[in-house]
């Protein structure tokens, strides 16, 4: 086969070539076929200085699209450094041993200017595109003198510049040697012509002190430990191909963009910098980041089971602020081992896309897509341990989270507020604080805000759909706005739609505006808001469930609580062993108390069945339940087994059950006042009596009664039900109202609403026992129970 003399080619990039540079003339054409083309000096310099060559025949073919294998050849023309090829080995499965190629592949390989495909090949015969060219340019180039002011996002179609490509694409706008087209484009897929070659290589080979691979020798690269300062000092510093930012100073107002997962794996290199990122694009993981196994005589992590390492240990945490920009993250693998027995095994803790977070950092706007990772203590999709501020990120539903202790969506374990992140993936603990967004809170003030689990979260002890534990050991603690939409479980005890276990003993926890949807199940206490509300510092306020919760005690707001409940609804199915309460499993302190709240939901338990509480040993008042109450021993529509006071609430749902069925308490043993029950819920208002039980104005009503149409006669006359309801001495809690209804005219068009059952309008002529007036429009109205003025539906 014959040599060709000559080859040109460019590496892929989304601009064109420049061709303002100055060429001198060649006083005679050496190719008789570049007469009149635009690039007839350019190409003539070029072949002056050993760059390019021609054909045989005396053509250059300027025109031509440029093959891979030629470009590689020109770049080796302009090498000032070249590598040792004597004991370089080429094993391409497209490269023929015996083409004139070879010794330019070896000299690219040795380089370390390629490593071909990823399928094997090297690409013989192919067309090299202009990112491509980029790319191989920009590998052998100093990145000194760079006008950072420059980058391919200013072509029109950078959107289409593999990311791949992208940092180097940048180094040549910022050197100068390629630029857009007439049009603004860069065109990064096109093929490049042995014209656009011989221009490129040359400006390289004229303005160029040093070009070499980043794997040759001859030239003493700057030292890992040199300090950067903007893109150019980074550059400076390291390697394109290790991953240095192209674009970006690394300040808030000129973040370093990060656009490659090499530059994403550049960031540990910069970590304590305090320095600012931003994510540009979708990064997919791809190449194996954590290949470095320890020395054998230190008990550092080893990553290399992943393809990545967390960024950040507790040694040297990241310092920093990552903007995820709306983008995500995808095929992270994180999994290490330690070395010897610990308590926790030999796996390794501090996994996450960052290991460890320094207070002075913030992390925003971040998905991590398809991505597995795996720790021992201290495991979250974005942050192992954090001491910074976790905004607005989300691990998408295709992740999984999986660890021992303190394992979460988000964060393992934090030390700083988290606010508006979501779950959307798995997360799995076997051992304690398992929470969808983090695990263990621990945190003054406004620890949790607007989170949302959407994904699966199971654990041992203490597992919830945002946070697994939480207590307020130095100041109070503020949850809002937080819910769960996702399926919950636990293994052991306390899980909760948003918290596992919140503790208030020694400062307030204060849990507002939070609900569930999702479906819990556990071997333990659950409940819809709240697993374990600890403490009578925890408050708990406009909270609502309408999942199913079923465990061995379930609760429809709490399983187990210490705290105080107000405002508080439930509509969701609960199902318990022993004690479930649709607002509460069980209540023994005798330190709580539970007001406010109403129950529209079925309640089921072998034992200790409740509208408001399964067992109560704190004080209820002002609640109501509406729904079916089943146990096989002691059912009520308000509590199952009650030991404390339960003043001004009423039953209006059904009771069913075998011994100790009531329909305001199934067994009692402590005062009920100003306590009703509609006819027809129940046969007895307690099923049995123990030692305590009492009864002050404790009355069976009729609908019409219950509903506020005629009133409830007393020692005191004639009154409306909500005269009784609502305390003199405090300000008005219960109200009367009613709703429009195409055909109230029946009690056959009754229906259930959230204040109870809706009942036809009648008209009484004894003035005594009327309750509310009815007037000709109120005809067509339906009169609903008794409500809650200021709870939230």
């Amino acid at each position: 086969m014959i040599k060709k003399k000559i080859l040109a080619g460019m590496l892929s990039a989304v601009l064109v070539l420049t061709t303002n540079v100055g060429f001198a003339s060649a006083d005679t054409d050496k190719f008789t076929d570049i007469n009149g083309h635009w690039g007839q000096s350019i190409i003539n310099e070029a072949a002056s200085l050993g760059i390019v060559g021609g054909y045989p025949e005396g053509n250059f073919l300027p025109d031509n699209l440029m093959k891979r294998e030629e470009f590689y050849k020109l770049i080796v023309n302009v090498l000032t450094v070249k590598p040792d090829t004597a004991n370089t080995a080429v094993s391409f499965k497209d490269v023929d041993p015996i083409e004139w190629y070879v010794p330019t592949i070896k000299t690219a390989v040795a380089a370390g200017i390629t490593k071909g495909y990823e399928d094997g090949a090297f690409g013989v015969g192919q067309m090299i595109s202009r990112q491509e060219a980029a790319k191989v340019v920009a590998s052998v180039i100093s990145t000194e003198n760079l006008d950072t002011s420059k980058n391919a996002s200013t072509a029109k179609d950078a959107a289409i510049i593999g990311e791949w490509a992208l940092p180097y694409v940048n180094i040549m706008f910022q050197k100068g040697y390629m630029q857009g087209d007439n049009e603004g484009n860069f065109r990064p897929t096109m093929a490049l012509t042995r014209a656009e070659a011989a221009t490129l290589l040359l400006n390289v080979k004229k303005k160029e002190t040093v070009i070499k691979g980043p794997g040759a020798t001859g030239v003493t690269p700057a030292p890992e430990t040199t300090t950067p300062t903007g893109t150019a000092g980074c550059q400076r510093a390291h390697s394109v191909t290790a991953g240095a930012f192209t674009v970006g100073t690394g300040t808030a107002k000129d973040p370093y963009e990060v656009s490659t997962e090499a530059q994403l794996n550049h960031i540990r290199i910069h970590m304590s910098e305090g320095g600012y990122y931003k994510l540009t694009k979708d990064i997919k993981i791809t190449s194996d980041f954590a290949t470095t196994v320890p020395n054998t005589s230190t008990s550092a992590p080893n990553w290399s089971e992943g393809n990545f390492e967390p960024i950040g240990t507790e040694d040297n945490p990241f310092v920093g602020n990552f903007d995820g920009n709306s983008h995500s993250i995808s095929g992270l693998n994180i999994t290490g081992t330690v070395k010897g027995s610990t308590e926790l095994g030999n796996i390794a803790g501090h996994a996450g896309l960052f290991g460890y977070v320094d207070s002075k950092s913030t992390i925003d706007g971040l998905t991590i897509e398809k991505s597995t990772i795996k720790g021992s203590a201290y495991v979250g999709g974005i942050v192992g341990y954090n001491k910074g501020s976790i905004t607005n990120c989300v691990l998408g539903s295709d992740s999984t989270v999986t660890g021992q202790s303190n394992v979460g969506g988000i964060v393992g374990y934090s030390k700083q507020n988290i606010k508006s992140n979501i779950n959307k993936g798995t997360v799995e603990g076997t051992s304690t604080n398992t929470g969808g967004i983090v695990g263990t809170m621990d945190v003054e003030g406004d620890a949790l805000y607007s989170c949302v689990n959407k994904g699966t979260v199971k654990g041992k002890s203490k597992t919830g759909g945002v946070v697994g534990y939480i207590a307020a050991s130095s100041a109070t603690v503020n949850i809002e706005k937080c819910s769960n939409a996702g399926k919950v479980s636990s293994s052991a005890n306390f899980a909760g739609g948003v918290a596992g276990q919140v503790d208030g003993s020694s400062y307030g926890v204060y849990i507002t505006d939070c609900y569930n949807t999702g479906e819990l199940s556990g071997e333990g206490a659950n409940g819809g808001v709240i697993g374990y509300a600890k403490g009578d510092r925890t408050k708990i306020s406009d909270c609502y469930n309408t999942g199913e919760i079923n465990g061995k005690n379930s609760g429809g707001i709490v399983g187990s609580n210490e705290g105080d409940i107000e405002k508080c609804y439930n509509k969701g199915k609960i199902i318990a062993d022993t004690e479930a309460g649709g607002i509460v499993a069980y209540q023994n302190t005798g330190e709580g108390r539970i007001q406010k709240c109403y129950n529209d939901g079925n309640v089921t338990a072998n034992s200790n069945a409740g509208g408001i509480a399964g067992l109560s040993k704190d004080k209820i008042f002002n609640c109501y339940n509406t729904g079916t109450i089943k146990a096989t021993n002691s059912a009520g529509g308000l509590t199952g087994l009650n030991y404390a006071p339960i003043q001004r609430s009423y039953n209006a749902g059904e009771v069913k059950g075998s011994n100790g069925i009531g329909s305001l308490t199934g067994r009692n043993r402590a005062k009920l006042t100003n306590c009703f029950w509609l006819t027809g819920t129940c046969d007895t208002d307690i099923g049995a009596e123990d030692s305590g039980s009492s009864k002050s104005i404790v009355m069976k009503l009729s609908k019409e009664q219950l509903s506020g149409q005629v009133k409830v006669k007393l020692d005191d006359g004639f009154q409306l039900l909500t005269n009784y309801l609502n305390n003199k001495d405090t300000s008005k809690v219960w109200e009367y109202t009613y709703r429009i209804e195409e055909a109230a005219t029946s009690e056959s068009s009754s229906v259930i609403s959230d204040g109870g059952g809706v009942v036809p309008p009648i008209s009484i002529s004894t003035t005594d026992e009327k309750g509310n007036v009815i007037s000709p429009s109120d005809l067509n109205s339906g009169y609903i129970y008794p409500s809650l003025i200021d709870l939230k539906r």
